[in-house]
This record gives C-alpha cells, sequence and structure tokens, in this order.
C-alpha cells in the first residue's frame, strides 16, 4: 500500500479510525463524498485533508490531499459547509480534482 508511504503514521492511524469501513483506492476513481476532515501534525506542520469517498462501484475509499499553507484559510469552509462534494482521485488515493455544490 504505497499510499500510507506518503502520509505520516500517526495521521494515517487517526484517519483510519475516522471510518474503519474505507479502504484505500488501487486505480483511479471519482466519487461522492460522504465525510471528510482535516488532520494536521503540529510537530511538523503538515495538513492533511482526508475524505471517504461513496464511488460508482458502491465502495467507500479513503482519498485524501496535503493542504498548503495559502489554501489553509480560504479551502477548508467551501468544503466543510457545501452539502456535496464530488472528488476524483488517482491511484494512490490523492485528490487530482473536486467539486464543491451549494444549495440556493
Amino acid at each position: 500500500m504505497n499510499t500510507a508511504t506518503s502520509i505520516p503514521p500517526n495521521l494515517l492511524a487517526k484517519a483510519k479510525r475516522l471510518n474503519p469501513f474505507a479502504s484505500f483506492p488501487n486505480k483511479p476513481g471519482e466519487g461522492a463524498i460522504l465525510s471528510s476532515y482535516f488532520i494536521g501534525d503540529t510537530s511538523t506542520g503538515d495538513v492533511f485533508y482526508f475524505a471517504t469517498a461513496k464511488s460508482h462501484d458502491g465502495r467507500l475509499y479513503l482519498i485524501h490531499h496535503i493542504v498548503d499553507r495559502p489554501l489553509i484559510d480560504a479551502v477548508p469552509n467551501i468544503l466543510l459547509q457545501s452539502p456535496y462534494l464530488f472528488m476524483t482521485w488517482n491511484e494512490k488515493g490523492k485528490i487530482i480534482e473536486w467539486a464543491a455544490g451549494q444549495q440556493k
């Protein structure tokens, strides 16, 4: 599982506890987001965004993205307050594209 090597072990353990039924994908995919979390490591200053995605095949996947410093102020409000999120990920579970929907 090469995804686990790019995520600090302490953050990976926290993310897995938040949804133990989700697994890391082994191929690219896309799906609707059921839940999401920002998890940070104060010792390194790294902040990761983890999401549980339900793909078109009905399986739950744990996907992730490291959060860049300039985006920490702007993006979390969009991601956390949007009732509809759709994301695309690569074979390692890294989020490569996302869309947020708002109700009018």
